[in-house]
């Protein structure tokens, strides 16, 4: 108990620290912000009467009372402080005031007489300044945000950055990667012809916004540049696909690297209930498997390197059911241990094979004779009805260095025919269960991709016949077998069985025992009117292993580090770039419909993401702000009333026309979108919240 009430403050104050962390670099962001107006301001002769981040506006709710500001002091002729409500910072100028109600009373403090009785306004107020003087001022806090936008950046990358590479960690069959002749081991060096090629793209940033960008803009491939095994550059044109029923999720079919170090595993356990100490734990690292060591990553600082996952991954899948020696990492220490294999689990009946869907590039499938649509009925003459679409690939690895006769069926099904196709030497390859949605089946060493059936050609358990097909899942809350409650006390949504949701995906996640929640069922029966539901008991199946032998590993992580300063600088350039064009385009969707207002995330999200990115390393979250900067900068120079870009606009009327606009026209457009731009924070806001606990 004492171990767990230190473990859960300690949380508690990473937690909090990292919060820390969060709350000074947005702050951090806001004060350089408002530092540029206030600088050139300064310079121009302007009087400045304060300088604050976040907002002095008092607070009432009732009885409480909250003070605006929660510190502030005076030096000088100007007051500085920190206000109560964090959404931004103001500097207050002599003669410049946003809140039209009180544009009156500001004027008349900037009017004086000069010694010859004339009323003139006074020299150290804002309008009293010349036109170019107050675009300096205007725009210094958007330039500002630039230079330290880029200086966050070169900082995080002199220091080291730690990132989740575009790294290709495993590959989804019949996706776009896989159709393109991807592996694991795969680098993706540049998204597009204006990239400059880098191993250091980030999985999460760089490669997801190209793939976000590819699919708002239609139907426009990416042109990868990927680096292979035997580091090889060549550039694969790869169109993201639609991976939902409603359209919005598209990938190319990867997922991220790993490195060796066990991240959980479903290791055996002994009668007791205790994990058995032959077993991989969580924290090993592997270093070796049957004497073959394993590789470190390429790049980064070499001290810093880590080993590369999916050689373990790939070693592991090879004789999925043979037990196999490796060596490992335990606190410091080597240890050799013996992997058993681990029996795949299954519900007691098989689905069967269905139609092939696709071809990988330069596939021996299409060499043999292999067409689209065919499904593989025998094997040598031997009827797989029985053996079913997940355990082909296993079934087949007991032909390998064979003659190997296929017979598939070919053609529409009134007219389908047996035809025969023979490779002379097959070998199986290594075959990986998938557990994303649009799942499909292999054969890796022909390369090719197939379905299941949907229809049950053998069933044990007594609710489900031979002929039955799968028309639809639903995930039901679990519960005790002892609680006296309902199965479906709790549902979500029903998945019909579909491109996007496929029998793979219900197969290869039900491996892993989930203590939330267990899968319904829903079959159709010919003859039946209703449909029939069952929630399976998954039980290991004789013969039939996890390539995983249930290990997850933990994701690769390479440190981002340049050595000099010069280098430093132009990578900070380029971060920021990069980070401004991507709201230039984001912005762009939202304008002409291709995105939504809904999936822009506000304030409370961006302290989300922020605190995930300081719980990472500082760098990472100086990342963040970079980007962060280059999102104020653009947003904040808007073309809006109230915001730079407004004032901006305003005042090139007046340089065009000699003229300022009326004041009654500046004060009409600034109530109206200060308004709606409340009006839209609020919406932003509640957004945020639902998206919380969705």
């Amino acid at each position: 108990m004492e171990t767990l009430i230190a473990a859960s403050f300690d949380g508690f104050l990473e937690g909090a620290w990292n919060i820390g962390k969060v709350l000074i670099g947005l702050g951090f962001v806001i004060f350089v912000h408002e530092l540029g107006h206030f600088l050139v301001a300064k310079a121009c002769g302007v009087q400045c009467d304060k300088f604050y981040v976040g907002f002095d506006v008092p607070i009432r709710l009732g009885p409480l009372r909250l003070p605006g500001a929660i510190f502030k002091f005076q030096w000088g002729e100007t007051e500085y402080g920190l206000g109560t409500i964090p959404l931004g910072g103001y500097v207050k100028m002599l003669g410049q005031d946003d809140n039209p109600n009180q544009a009156e009373e500001e004027a008349s403090r900037i009017r004086t007489v000069n010694e010859d009785g004339e009323e003139v306004l006074n020299p150290r107020s804002y309008p009293a300044k010349n036109v170019p003087q107050r675009m300096a001022i205007i725009s210094a806090g958007v330039i500002m945000n630039l230079i330290f936008g880029i200086l966050m950046a070169a900082a995080a990358y002199k220091i080291g950055t730690p990132i989740q590479p575009a790294a290709v960690g495993g590959v989804t069959y019949g996706s776009p990667a896989w159709k393109a002749g991807w592996e694991s081991g795969y680098d993706l060096v540049g998204f597009s012809e204006d990239d400059e090629d880098s191993f250091f793209y980030r999985y999460t940033w760089d490669l997801r916004y190209a793939v976000i960008g590819a699919g708002m803009e239609g139907s426009n491939e990416i042109p990868f540049r990927v680096v292979d095994r035997q580091r090889q550059k060549r550039t694969s044109n790869v169109l993201p696909v639609q991976m939902s029923n409603d359209g919005k999720q598209r990938a190319v079919g990867i997922v991220n690297a790993a490195n060796s170090t066990v991240a959980f595993t479903t290791a055996p356990l002994d009668p007791e209930g205790e994990e058995v100490e032959t077993s991989l734990m969580p924290g090993d690292e592997v270093i070796e498997v049957e004497g073959t060591t394993i590789s470190f990553d390429g790049y980064g600082p070499k001290e810093k390197r880590q080993r590369l996952g999916w050689e373990v991954r790939e070693a592991f899948a090879k004789n999925p059911g043979k037990s196999i020696q490796v060596k490992v990492l335990r606190t410091g220490s080597e240890m050799v241990l013996t992997i058993p294999p681990l029996k795949m689990n299954g519900p007691g009946f098989v689905l069967g094979i269905g139609p092939i869907t696709s071809f990988q590039e330069g596939s021996k499938a299409v060499e043999l004779g292999f067409q689209l649509g065919d499904v593989i009925e025998k094997v040598n003459g031997v009827d797989l009805a029985s053996v079913g679409a997940i355990q082909l690939p296993q079934y087949l690895t007991a032909f390998d260095g064979q003659e190997v006769i296929f017979s598939v069926r070919r053609g529409p099904e009134a007219d389908a025919a047996l035809v025969e196709i023979t490779d002379p030497a097959f070998q199986s390859g290594v075959t990986h269960m998938a557990r994303v949605p649009n799942a499909v089946g292999c054969l890796t060493s022909l390369g090719l991709a197939y379905r299941t059936s949907h229809l049950v050609v053998a069933s044990s358990v007594a609710q489900v016949e031979v002929g039955d097909e799968l028309v639809a899942t639903q995930y039901v809350q679990r519960v005790e077998a002892n609680a006296g409650e309902n199965v479906d006390s709790e549902l979500l949504a029903v998945r019909s069985m579909s491109q996007y949701w496929t029998w793979f995906h219900v197969h290869g996640s039900s491996q892993l025992a989930n203590s939330t929640v267990e899968t319904k069922l829903i079959f159709e029966r010919e003859g039946l009117d209703e449909l029939v539901e069952i929630v399976p008991e998954w039980t290991a199946v004789e013969d039939y292993f996890q390539p995983s032998r249930g290990v997850v590993f933990n994701p690769l992580q390479r440190v981002h580090q340049v050595d000099g300063l010069g280098e430093a600088m132009s990578q900070g350039w380029i971060r920021t770039k990069q980070d401004l064009q991507r709201v230039g385009q984001t912005l762009g969707w939202i304008a002409d419909g291709t995105a939504s207002v809904r999936d822009l995330g506000g304030p409370v999200m961006i302290i989300k993401v922020a605190k995930d990115e300081a719980s990472q390393s500082v760098t990472r979250l100086l990342l963040f702000l970079t980007m962060l900067s280059a999102n104020l900068a653009i947003l904040n120079f808007l073309p809006i009333p109230v915001l730079d870009g407004g004032h901006f606009v305003f005042l090139t009327i007046e340089l065009i026309t000699r003229k300022p606009v009326s004041e009654r026209i500046q004060g009409t457009l600034s109530v109206m979108f200060m308004f709606l731009l409340l009006g839209f924070m609020l919406f932003i806001v509640s957004n945020d919240i639902v998206r919380l606990f969705l």
